[in-house]
């Protein structure tokens, strides 16, 4: 993408805000906002979501952009029309499951989706996922689950994925509006599923639309997808999976985490992924906040300040730290725009993954098989959903359990045997499945309980390459 290029020859001001002149970066790399917007011949556009090719020439915009003319022909214009059984706004997790299972029904779908290629956020995820091996591919990465879908998709002659194709409106005919490949054309589905996923939340503080303030998806994106390094000193801002996951990523790009600042008392991301980044020297702060970063032209500094039981800075508490980029990991909101409209519009629209609730990407790969049963079983075909299928749904999204005390086991007998340090209960059960004796198993039936091993243990390693911890 343009703006991967740029970063990666050094440019990180895309333009100056109409308003104050102020430099603009990007922020998301997703398409969800417009920091990243550059001229491309004339016509701007998003960076982040524009293939570079030989012979662009492209600029900053400075200012706001001036209308390009209009040189469409007058009078009625023909849109192509297409009919299908489902339509599927998003080919992340969620819309390629959703779509597999209706595929395996016989049943016509059209994916579309806004990017190059598919596979939504799990094209950034470079690490194994926790949840259920045989539901949602757990201890595989996200980049190979994403190789791992669209290679069972092709199987499916009924199903057609869509790339570079930004569903861009729903109309009271029950008909949606699509841009595909740059040719605007009209899809009647008879079933619309939206599973568009979620935007990153920003967060208002001095300084915070400097470039070098971006989302940990978008940092994610360049280093992870586009394999580019866009700093050398990273301060992470939030505790939760996302935060956690993105300093161990800069780390294993080779670039320093200078700290990482949490506004609650507690970490909110699993115990796992903090203990592996404090055991690698990364200094956590927690009931602390940002409170600006400065710099000329770019981010140069991060302070930070204790935080009150109102998440309000405390005077007199405030530290600095010299950095190049700040990452903003608070959270996401769900895309549920189109959802929203298609309901106004009267269309028959499901919603799945994150587009429904915001959850991990093993959760919206799992809501997108149980919509598809719904959306099937409502079309009138006999595909009941499996009671274990609502409780594993429940559990992924559902918050991590307590964290109990870590005993070494002991025993005097066994010559070989694994120290399993699980202690806080997850979704997880990866080891369970990969012992090849069958003697690592969870104390209970219910996936969130804790690994443990009985016996006869051969020393094979397999639960510890395929642990996501």
């Amino acid at each position: 993408m343009i703006s991967s290029a740029l970063i990666a020859n050094g440019v990180e001001c895309f333009g100056h805000h109409h308003k104050d002149g102020a430099p603009q970066g990007i922020f998301c790399a997703n398409g969800q906002c417009s920091h990243c917007l550059v001229m491309v011949d004339d016509v701007p556009v998003k960076a982040c979501m524009t293939v570079v090719r030989d012979g662009m020439d492209v600029k900053p915009v400075d200012g706001l952009p001036s209308l390009v003319e209009d040189d469409a022909p007058t009078g009625r214009v023909d849109v192509p029309e297409v009919q299908v059984d489902v339509l599927v706004a998003g080919a992340g997790p969620a819309g390629l499951n959703a779509a597999l299972e209706l595929g395996r029904n016989d049943v016509g779908v059209i994916v579309c989706d806004d990017k190059s290629e598919i596979g939504g956020k799990l094209t950034l995820q470079t690490h194994n996922f926790f949840g259920s091996v045989r539901d949602c591919y757990a201890g595989t990465r996200g980049i190979n689950i994403a190789k791992k879908l669209a290679h069972e998709l092709e199987q499916f002659k009924n199903v057609q994925i869509w790339l570079n194709s930004p569903v861009v409106g729903a109309f009271s005919d029950g008909k949606v509006g699509v841009v595909h490949n740059g040719r605007y054309q009209l899809i009647k589905p008879k079933q619309f599923l939206s599973a568009t996923g979620a935007r990153e939340k920003a967060l208002a503080f001095e300084g915070h639309d400097l470039p070098g303030v971006f989302g940990a998806g978008a940092f994610q994106t360049l280093v992870n997808r586009d394999l580019v390094k866009p700093s050398s000193r990273v301060f992470i801002v939030g505790g939760g999976n996302v935060g956690l996951i993105a300093a161990y990523h800069a780390l294993q790009a080779g670039i320093k985490v200078v700290g990482l600042v949490e506004a609650m008392p507690k970490i909110g991301g699993y115990k796992v992924h903090l203990d592996k980044i404090k055991r690698l020297g990364i200094p956590v702060f927690t009931s602390h906040t940002v409170v600006k970063a400065s710099g000329n032209g770019r981010v140069e500094e991060v302070v930070i300040a204790k935080a009150d039981d109102k998440f309000k800075p405390i005077p007199g508490t405030e530290r600095s730290f010299k950095v190049d980029t700040v990452l903003i990991a608070v959270g996401l909101n769900p895309v549920n725009e189109l959802a929203q409209e298609a309901k106004r519009m009267g269309i028959d629209v499901y919603e799945a993954g994150d587009a429904e609730m915001i959850a991990e990407a093993s959760a919206a790969m799992f809501s997108g098989m149980v919509t598809a049963r719904k959306m099937l079983q409502d079309m009138g075909k006999d595909t009941p959903i499996p009671e274990h299928w609502s409780q594993m749904l429940e559990v992924l999204r559902g918050k991590a359990g307590p964290i109990h005390e870590f005993r070494e086991p002991k025993d005097e007998t066994a010559k070989v045997f694994p120290v399993i340090r699980c202690v806080q209960e997850i979704p997880c059960n990866p080891c369970v499945e990969a012992c090849p004796k069958g003697w690592v198993r969870l104390e209970s039936e219910s996936i969130m309980s804790l690994p443990h091993w009985e016996k006869e243990c051969v020393g094979c390693l397999k639960c510890a390459v395929v642990c996501p911890a």
